[in-house]
């Protein structure tokens, strides 16, 4: 900004007091007139999907309320920026929950390599995932896809967990089944969509879902158990999941009938050593910009301030912890 300071009018002297105030004065202008700058963070991501969206609506909330500018930093997938995360080299990221509780352990999708200096700082929202197939196809249950198209994936892939979570909580050995292999979600919708595959994976309510309901009609949502046993199993391969009950919503593609489907939270998470003030100023500006958030976009609506201290597995940050005290929502 540029600041116009009046000159004296012609033939006006000024005492050497006077100069001074002026010079003064105009200093306090031009500092008044020029922002702060912002300490600046960064939060790590992917290039597209629900993390990009996630993480854009954190970050953009964050630099427009907390006295921060926050910076989504992109990675070809969450095993790229975890370590990154965990070296100290960036402030924030985000990522499902039982993502996160591989990385701290060193276990399945991160096996033999343990990131113990990550902390929570929020639970964010449930996802609801599950397997999809087109009605026309008449398979009514998972069991059924033996013989049919399935998306593979590589060994320590997302895709891969939700498989082997989903056969083993219904006790399904997939063994012999046939797999098209594919490299990410984009391109196992897309095989889908093209008729190359009979089954595939998303988000409820999610806009692949409505791009695979144009693309093949009416789509069915294939249920999994929730007894006790069952969501043991699928832990095995899944940490901290559950399982919900979605009621019937012609809106939503799939949603022809009630069913249970496979849940998991999504979660913010921090290096141990961000400082405490800063974890907590995203706290406190998340949990104040709620409604924001929940207007972002529509992965965004089951979002609840009131959940952002739910208790998990996992250590949160001192930051985080001293703002859900103040709000009195900390129950750990």
């Amino acid at each position: 900004m540029q600041i116009a300071i009046p000159l004296r009018p012609a033939g006006l002297r000024l005492a050497g007091w006077g100069q001074a105030f002026l010079s003064l004065a105009g200093i306090a202008a031009i500092a008044l007139a020029t922002p702060a700058l912002a300490q600046s963070v960064g939060i790590g991501t992917t290039k597209g999907g629900a993390t990009a969206q996630v993480t854009a609506a954190i970050a953009k909330v964050v630099s427009a309320h907390a006295g921060l500018q926050m910076r989504p930093q992109p990675y070809a997938n969450t095993s790229q920026y975890i370590p990154v995360v965990n070296s100290g080299k960036l402030e924030f990221a985000a990522s499902n929950i039982f993502q996160l509780t591989f990385a701290l352990n060193g276990t399945g999708m991160s096996e033999g390599r343990p990131n113990p200096n990550l902390r929570m700082v929020a639970t964010l929202m449930p996802f609801r995932v599950a397997y999809f197939v087109s009605e026309k196809a008449g398979v009514a249950s998972f069991g059924e896809l033996k013989g049919k198209r399935l998306p593979g994936f590589k060994q320590r892939a997302l895709g891969t967990y939700l498989l082997l979570g989903t056969a083993a909580n219904l006790n399904v050995s997939t063994v012999g089944w046939n797999f098209v292999q594919v490299p990410n979600f984009p391109r196992m919708w897309d095989g889908f969509k093209r008729g190359t595959l009979d089954a595939a994976l998303a988000a409820v309510g999610s806009k692949p879902t409505r791009d695979m309901k144009a693309a093949q009609g009416a789509l069915r949502i294939l249920p999994i158990n929730d007894d006790r046993d069952s969501v043991a199993r699928m832990r095995r391969h899944l940490p901290q999941s559950y399982v919900i009950e979605m009621k019937a919503n012609p809106k939503l593609p799939g949603l022809s009938h009630d069913v249970k489907i496979m849940a998991f939270d999504y979660t913010l998470w921090a290096h141990k050593d961000v400082k405490d003030d800063t974890v907590y100023r995203v706290a406190r500006t998340m949990h104040e910009r709620a409604d924001d958030l929940r207007a972002a976009a529509p992965l965004w609506r089951s979002f609840k301030a009131a959940g952002m201290a739910k208790k998990v597995d996992i250590d949160y940050h001192p930051g985080a912890i001293r703002f859900y005290r103040e709000k009195g929502i900390w129950r750990q």
